[in-house]
């Protein structure tokens, strides 16, 4: 079913998307692969390469440079066509109470977790519609993307505009037999656990790190699931069972929900404690 077929992944360089990549490399998929990390999505191609697999293309830019993702774009169309799927996972975290967030941290998370995915959307599908050849599109949210988490406004604004795109594009797209998953992972052992901003005390936060790590999955399952939603054409993955539960919780018995949201709100409150 993958063997030959063109896949671009964004966030490719390090965790999911590298993971993704790896697993579609020894699926002989033929990858287009993008990252902001030149460094990291070297060593990606390396690793792909290295095992007889197969990259087409590479190149390092930011995905919520529309300029960028367009030419991009552009070189994969001219020289190998249309896209049979499109993988968006390249995303950014930002965990903080509203009060201390600038303006500046709205708009790099939502350039990249939002403008990024809009950016390969935008460039890539009506391609793969006038191919007419049908296709799939993943676009990685989290369990941020269908609970509202404290101190996640515009982590989990972002990653709620996920979910409902891609719910909207599974209607929409499915006249051109183009598939649609949005993945939701819980915790998952990533670079993003040690890159994510967060404005609160730093031992606190080291603390949670490490609580993190703990209950963690690794990228590679994440990927496994990846693949064997698009192999199923399943719309909605969760990728762990507490926040499969957690969700059950909230659609089925909120009040239930509600106040687990309201006791872990104060706590988050108290341990992470504002900067001054």
């Amino acid at each position: 079913m993958l063997k030959d077929k063109k896949v671009c992944i964004t966030g490719a360089a390090s965790g999911i998307g590298r993971a993704t990549a790896i697993a579609m490399g020894k699926s002989e998929c033929r990858l287009f692969l993008t990252d902001i990390d030149e460094d990291g999505l070297n060593k990606t191609v390396d690793v792909i390469t290295g095992a007889g697999g197969e990259v087409l293309l590479a190149r390092a830019f930011d995905v919520g440079d529309y300029q960028a993702m367009r030419a991009f774009a552009a070189d994969v169309h001219q020289r190998y066509g249309a896209l049979d799927i499109l993988i968006n996972v390249a995303g950014v975290a930002l965990f903080s109470q509203i009060e201390d967030m600038c303006h500046r941290d709205w708009e790099k998370v939502i350039s990249v977790n939002l403008w990024g995915v809009v950016h390969g959307l935008e460039c890539f599908v009506p391609e793969m519609i006038r191919a007419g050849r049908g296709g799939y599109i993943v676009s990685v949210s989290s369990t941020a993307g269908i609970i509202g988490l404290p101190w996640h406004a515009v982590y989990a604004g972002t990653k709620h505009a996920l979910v409902g795109m891609s719910e909207s594009l599974r209607y929409d797209l499915k006249k051109h037999n183009i598939g649609i998953s949005v993945v939701c992972p819980g915790a998952v052992n990533t670079g993003l656990v040690q890159s994510v901003q967060i404005n609160a005390d730093q031992a606190a936060t080291d603390k949670s790190r490490k609580l993190f790590l703990k209950i963690a999955i690794s990228p590679d399952k994440v990927a496994d699931q990846i693949i064997g939603a698009i192999r199923t054409r399943k719309f909605m993955v969760i990728t762990s069972w507490d926040i499969k539960l957690f969700y059950f919780v909230k659609k089925y018995c909120f009040p239930v929900y509600h106040l687990v949201m309201m006791t872990l709100s104060r706590l988050m409150d108290k341990t992470l404690k504002r900067n001054t």
